[in-house]
């Protein structure tokens, strides 16, 4: 059953199945939309863009960026098995996929990638296109923004698209992060918010005040989904 589980043929079938899937909730979800203008004043510059999204929403994300009218866009994933799924899930989606991820802060010695992702991930940005983000994954704290996604921004010049999504309808894991997977025919919102890039200038003290307050912005706009939609926020 094992070999039968992590064969090519079984993980080719499974990712297009939740391919599938999740474009079907899409399709089916009756989305309220919020600040979709100014979106769509950075999808007709063609120029870089950093989209973030909590991790909890990330099975959300592919229905807020219109790869026909859009910047292409990446995504970071592990190194990991399951990051070797998720490649599957997201090259169908149409995804460029930049493959890395973050050390843990308790063994900041084990090497996974992070710093070759980060380079990658600058180049892309820096040729026109779009990184998409959870700047509290992979293993969290929720709803805790880390560092490096500002730098990103700041290194490229990138203004920042904070993305709260939200659907009536949805089940709950039980992670770190309470995940949600949309189920289909629910009420939807989808709210964008665009902010400037993080100032080339700008000192460790500047660069925490934007973390804190891009944030609080992300929650905010996270939890006005929620509202939108009656959903309970943070799924607690």
């Amino acid at each position: 059953m094992k070999s039968l589980l992590e064969s090519e043929g079984f993980q080719a079938f499974m990712a297009r199945l939740i391919v599938g899937y999740l474009k079907f909730c899409y399709r089916t979800t009756r989305w309220t939309h919020e600040g979709r203008e100014a979106a769509e004043a950075v999808w007709a510059l063609g120029g870089p863009a950093l989209l973030l999204l909590w991790h909890q929403r990330v099975h959300y994300a592919p229905a807020c960026w219109p790869l026909d009218r859009a910047q292409k866009i990446a995504i970071l994933v592990s190194l990991s098995k399951s990051g070797d799924f998720s490649v599957r899930t997201n090259t169908l989606f149409g995804y460029h996929i930049i493959r890395g991820s973050a050390a843990k802060k308790s063994d900041p010695t084990k090497q996974k990638g992070g710093a070759q992702a980060f380079r990658d991930m600058l180049r892309w940005i820096r040729a026109g296109n779009a990184v998409a983000l959870t700047p509290d994954g992979p293993r969290g704290p929720a709803r805790d923004m880390t560092e490096g996604s500002l730098k990103l921004s700041q290194m490229s010049g990138a203004p920042i698209i904070l993305i709260g999504q939200s659907s009536s309808r949805y089940l709950s894991l039980n992670s770190w992060d309470r995940q949600r997977i949309p189920l289909p025919f629910a009420v939807g919102a989808m709210l964008w918010e665009v902010h400037p890039p993080i100032a080339p200038d700008a000192d460790e003290a500047q660069l925490e005040a934007r973390r804190i307050e891009l944030g609080e912005r992300l929650s905010a706009l996270t939890d006005r989904a929620d509202a939108l939609t009656g959903a309970s926020s943070r799924a607690a």
